[in-house]
């Protein structure tokens, strides 16, 4: 494929001008070339170069004529073989994960997971360690300064293909498509595994009243928060169900949680410790002070 090979700056530039003459937002400006949001954003900071057809129809969008004479690259991707892993606890913790906070994407086949750039930064180099371990590929992470998000992502079509046909994880929007994969939901050990990653990327542990605690999920599709809680109330925890949400609220269960479930992300487990020396969860804002 050929690509416009800018000079450092130049791409950035050229993506900006467009934006202003076009009076296009980036969201707009992404669905005109027919790529999601991130990636307007990896040619907007130039982590990824701008193909050469993409370059034609920005300009044509944006009424100019092209240069005849800019520079042009032959990229070939390289051909990264993809490990296919059987089922364990740390794929059912990925799957986890990424139902969770995860994406992925039928155009340029982006498999991601997104967090909170500060709560979350350490817990960024376990996911980069999940996708390495499992499916010999090396993830890269990008800043959204915008959002405060980082995420943590590859381009594959070989793992679209396979969480997606195995394990019936949504390509593109999840809502009302989202469901726990049965061989997951079926096995205790797998199932630990999966909360521990839905957990980790979408859960919350907070305050409830003055000094009581509880344990969130939080999902915004209601069918999937059913099955959630009903595998969870088969390991005889007693859930509560608020909405789109579930909680946990009974001390002696808040225990056996981070025992069995085992939580990666260490926002969670340091508000957890704190808890149980202090007997308050901290605020967040504590925490980002540590």
């Amino acid at each position: 494929m050929k690509f416009i090979n800018f000079s450092k700056h130049k791409q950035a530039s050229f993506l900006r001008f467009i934006k202003r003459r076009t009076d296009q937002t980036w969201k707009q400006l992404a669905s005109l070339l027919k790529v999601n949001r991130s990636m307007i954003y990896f040619y907007a900071n130039e982590h990824s170069k701008l193909p050469h057809h993409q370059y034609l129809r920005l300009c044509q969008i944006a009424k100019i004529k092209p240069n005849d004479s800019i520079r042009l690259i032959d990229i070939k991707n390289k051909k990264i073989r993809v490990k296919i892993p059987r089922l364990s606890s740390k794929l059912a913790e990925f799957i986890g994960a990424l139902a969770g906070d995860g994406h992925m994407n039928s155009i340029t086949y982006e498999v991601s997971i997104s967090m909170d750039k500060d709560l979350d930064k350490d817990y960024s180099g376990h996911i980069l360690e999940l996708y390495n371990k499992l499916f010999n590929l090396q993830a890269k992470k990008y800043i959204q300064e915008r959002y405060n998000k980082v995420k943590c992502y590859v381009f594959s079509k070989s793992l679209v293909e396979f969480l997606s046909s195995e394990y019936i994880i949504p390509v593109g929007k999840k809502k009302g498509k989202l469901h726990m994969p049965p061989q997951i939901r079926k096995d205790k050990n797998l199932f630990k595994a999966y909360v521990k990653g839905l957990f980790d990327t979408d859960g919350t542990f907070h305050r409830h009243h003055k000094k009581d605690a509880a344990i969130g999920i939080i999902s915004r599709d209601v069918a999937f928060i059913k099955e959630v809680k009903e595998a969870l109330n088969k390991l005889d925890f007693s859930v509560s169900l608020s909405n789109k949400n579930l909680y946990i609220y009974k001390k002696e269960e808040i225990d056996r949680f981070f025992s069995e479930i085992e939580p990666a992300n260490p926002k969670h487990l340091q508000k957890y410790l704190h808890y149980k020396k202090y007997g308050i969860v901290p605020l967040t804002k504590e925490l980002l002070r540590r």
